[in-house]
């Protein structure tokens, strides 16, 4: 949205760039490359204007994606620790989804944020969460 714009590093869009960019390296550890790659595109939504066009598909995908996981897990009445190592990389990657999405929040504030990116980070950060609870009950 600021194409071309010297800015501070500390300026509301250069932090949620900063936070997207670093989610991203996580997500390709934990495997999940469409996701980093949906993140580039999202980084060139919001630095260069270019729209992500497939921000709604991939957030009817996650939900879909929930909906299924949801019905194959136990069901869940407590707070979570997760013990196996993909579970506490994908829960890891969700506390930096929730990081993000309160970047994005703020960055609203100064300049307005598609609410398709915005649901986005929302709906990811429950994906993360379901996917960490199936690699928990695993066998």
């Amino acid at each position: 949205m600021i194409k071309g714009v010297m800015m501070d590093k500390n300026e509301a869009l250069v932090e949620a760039l900063g936070e997207i960019d670093e989610l991203q390296a996580v997500l390709l550890i934990v495997g999940l490359k469409e996701v980093a790659e949906d993140l580039v595109a999202i980084m060139g939504e919001l630095g260069c204007e270019v729209i992500f066009e497939g921000c709604a598909l991939r957030v009817d995908q996650m939900e879909q994606e929930i909906e299924k996981i949801e019905g194959e897990l136990n069901a869940q009445n407590k707070f979570l620790l997760f013990d196996k190592e993909e579970a506490i990389y994908l829960n890891w990657a969700r506390t930096m989804v929730r990081r993000v999405e309160r970047r994005i929040v703020g960055l609203n504030k100064v300049f307005e944020v598609r609410g398709d990116l915005l649901k986005y980070f929302n709906r990811l950060s429950d994906y993360l969460f379901i996917k960490a609870r199936q690699e928990e009950e695993k066998k």
